[in-house]
């Protein structure tokens, strides 16, 4: 049995009277007393301990203020030796038990439920709200390839080579380059991620730019499919089947990188897996130069390259100047706006020519002047284009005269000396004798009978035959036909 112990004057501890004790006793009392006046309020006497705490013991009073306890004495209260009354004999009939749910029991009952109650909410929350971001994965590179919606990604997982599906939970948090939390719909087709997933590699827990992943501002370089390789005048970057090519959140082949593009490579180790085209090339093709003489084609402030070499030339999107030269046409420079993607065609059928003079000059007049088969004027000179011409001049009596002429100054003169024509005459020649030789000037022309045709002039003929004496005469030729005839003897 437990005793309770309180202060006394001397701040000694006294022994005290359990209250179960109490009770007891003044039970006894009542069923000896009939007088409830006599023996004082027992309620006042229980009232005084009512707030008595079983387990701890009550606080230390003051020494100058000591603890006692407001009862009422029952009359002819014996005094025991040693201070404690004797245990008094139980009443079997008037024994009443201290009840169960008394606040005691009660406060031990909450406590217990409480105790459960919380336990009960951590499997609960264990099970059915356990986060899957708790454990996650290393980070790792991915290359976003579609963006699905807002909360779902298809990358490509490098370390793993393998396509597969990104969940984004409103627990994921996403970083820069600067390391700042950003918003997840910044994310993109290309993108170069490095993301942490879940431990199940369902989730991503963290995204982010980092800086592990390399990333160039470049230009002048071009795809070389065979190798997979980006290729400069002085670098080269390899490139995977997979790797990305794309501009304007649209994907592009390899091959239609130019060098005149504005890329953005990025890329892991000494592999990119990302080109994003920042300035795309359209196509610039020139029409109508074939008449331009030694033409030349200048792009921007670049080097003229000639412009017989100038079909489709890839030029980086905007505006340029174009500057054409040429032996026959004035030099001009033109602004043209090339769009990404798009050809631009530059058309030379307008291209001022450079005029000049021809002026010719012959020995005869009244002649017929043809200048590339056309009938001109030959009284005044031909204003024409540079280039090249053929002249040619008719007169009767007079063999023709031609020539080709390049005009390419302000003014050329060409003197056409004509030499005149022969006339000739058909020269039939006969003879009595079949098969006889013929010869005109010692040449042999044939046997008899012979037509020959003969400038107009002066001839020795002879006509001869074995066995026959010879024909030989001279013979003026003046006239369009001439009849010989020779007889031998």
């Amino acid at each position: 049995m437990k005793d309770y112990h309180f202060e006394n004057d001397n701040k000694e501890f006294d022994t005290t009277i359990r209250l179960d004790h109490i009770n007891e006793k003044v039970k006894e009392l009542e069923q000896n007393q009939t007088d409830e006046d006599d023996l004082g309020d027992k309620d006042e006497f229980l009232n005084a301990f009512e707030s008595e705490k079983f387990e701890d013991p009550l606080p230390i009073q003051p020494a100058e203020e000591p603890m006692t306890f407001v009862t009422r004495e029952p009359r002819k209260q014996p005094v025991y030796d040693g201070g404690q009354p004797p245990m008094p004999p139980k009443d079997e009939d008037n024994e009443e038990d201290e009840p169960f749910w008394n606040k005691k029991t009660i406060g031990l009952i909450t406590i217990a439920a409480l105790v459960v109650l919380g336990i009960c909410f951590g499997i609960v929350k264990m099970v059915f709200f356990s986060n899957p971001l708790d454990k996650a994965t290393e980070a790792a590179p991915m290359l976003v390839t579609e963006v699905l919606d807002e909360e779902e990604l298809l990358v490509y997982d490098i370390n793993a080579a393998k396509q597969k599906t990104v969940n984004l939970t409103p627990e994921t948090v996403v970083y820069n380059e600067d390391e700042v939390q950003i918003q997840p719909d910044i994310i993109q087709m290309g993108d170069l991620l490095m993301i942490q997933m879940d431990q199940d590699g369902e989730f991503a827990v963290t995204i982010s730019y980092d800086d592990s992943i390399k990333k160039e501002e470049i230009t002048g370089l071009k795809a070389d499919t065979s190798a997979k390789e980006l290729v400069g005048e002085d670098r080269s970057f390899a490139y995977d089947k997979k790797t990305i090519f794309y501009y304007d959140e649209e994907e592009i082949r390899p091959e239609d990188i130019e060098s005149c593009d504005v890329l953005e490579i990025s890329g892991i180790g000494d592999v990119v897996w990302s080109v994003k085209v920042l300035e795309y090339h359209g196509y610039i093709t020139v029409e109508n130069a074939q008449n331009i003489k030694n033409g030349t084609f200048t792009l921007d402030e670049e080097e003229p390259v000639p412009l017989s070499d100038v079909e489709k030339i890839a030029v980086k999107e905007g505006t340029h100047s174009i500057t054409i030269k040429g032996d026959n046409i004035e030099s001009r420079t033109d602004s043209v706006l090339v769009q990404a993607g798009e050809t631009t065609v530059y058309d030379l059928s307008k291209a001022q020519q450079k005029m000049g003079v021809l002026a010719v000059n012959a020995n005869v007049s009244d002649y017929k002047l043809y200048i590339n088969g056309a009938l001109v004027d030959s009284s005044q000179p031909s204003v024409l284009p540079f280039g090249e011409y053929d002249v040619v001049i008719l007169k009767n009596g007079y063999k023709e005269w031609s020539q080709t002429v390049t005009l390419n100054q302000d003014a050329v003169s060409v003197n056409a000396q004509l030499e005149t024509e022969e006339q000739l005459a058909t020269v039939v020649i006969n003879c009595n004798e079949a098969d006889a030789n013929v010869f005109i000037n010692g040449e042999e022309k044939g046997t008899a009978p012979l037509q020959v045709t003969l400038p107009y002039g002066t001839y020795e003929v002879e006509v001869f035959k074995d066995g026959f004496t010879s024909y030989h005469q001279t013979v003026q030729i003046q006239s369009s036909v001439v009849h010989i005839s020779a007889t031998l003897g």
